[in-house]
């Protein structure tokens, strides 16, 4: 199988880090992986045509005000969205893939959620900015393959706060408190989700600010076959 990662954004959140640390995986479970730090190569998705998987690892940023967020051109989305609809997958995880590319929003559409927020870190002028906190993953549907035999888990990170596809088959949520934001007490948002997009298969997680949550064997293990699931699509 091939795999192609799309790695870079803002350094702040160290995407390279994340790309070693992926690619390493996926060769593990048989891929051999190409990187690249542009988004150029979408622009002539022929040449990536017998490619299994993409992954986008384009970090962003916010400061005060300004926003950063890593870009994609019209070619380059229209090149992904032909190469997910001929039957390529695409797996991700947390801003690297469901917070980039704000200004393209048929890409979340392709993704099925984006992130908005993460109590109390974000918004800024509703909270101090506090990025972690404990909360639970709770797996919901046990029975599917990516998510079978693994329980639900604790994690000490930033709790994502998604707007989401309904169509979204959804292996695990997470409940917020109304300890940050009252009025979201109760609300339940998905965490892992996967889904079609033509032939292709789209997979996600929320999880993943820093290398070290997906290093958490349960969110590893949920990652890798996530991944192997997306690239199968052609099958």
């Amino acid at each position: 199988m091939k795999a192609v990662l799309f790695v870079g954004g803002w350094e702040g959140h160290a995407p390279s880090e994340f790309s070693d640390w992926y690619a390493d995986l996926l060769k593990e479970n048989g891929f051999s992986v190409d990187v690249y730090d542009t988004m150029e190569p979408l622009e002539r998705p022929g040449d990536l045509a017998g490619i299994d998987l993409i992954t986008p690892i384009w970090s962003s940023a916010r400061s005060g005000h300004r926003e950063e967020f890593g870009t994609m051109t019209k070619p380059q989305e229209d090149g992904l969205l032909k190469l997910i609809g001929n039957g390529c997958g695409i797996a991700g995880w947390h801003g690297h893939m469901g917070d980039a590319f704000r200004d393209r929003p048929t890409y979340h559409f392709l993704i099925g959620g984006q992130f908005v927020a993460h109590p109390p870190g974000w918004p800024d002028n509703l909270q101090p900015r506090e990025d972690y906190i404990d909360y639970d993953v709770t797996i919901c549907r046990p029975a599917d393959p990516i998510v079978e035999g693994i329980r639900s888990f604790r994690l000490r990170s930033e709790q994502y706060y998604m707007l989401t596809d309904p169509s979204n088959e959804v292996l695990a949520t997470t409940t917020f408190s109304g300890d940050h934001l009252w009025w979201i007490e109760g609300t339940v948002i998905p965490v892992v989700w996967k889904r079609r997009w033509d032939k292709g298969r789209v997979f996600y997680c929320s999880i993943g600010h820093e290398l070290a949550d997906l290093q958490v064997p349960q969110v590893t293990e949920i990652i890798r076959r996530g991944a192997l699931w997306a690239a199968h699509g052609r099958a």
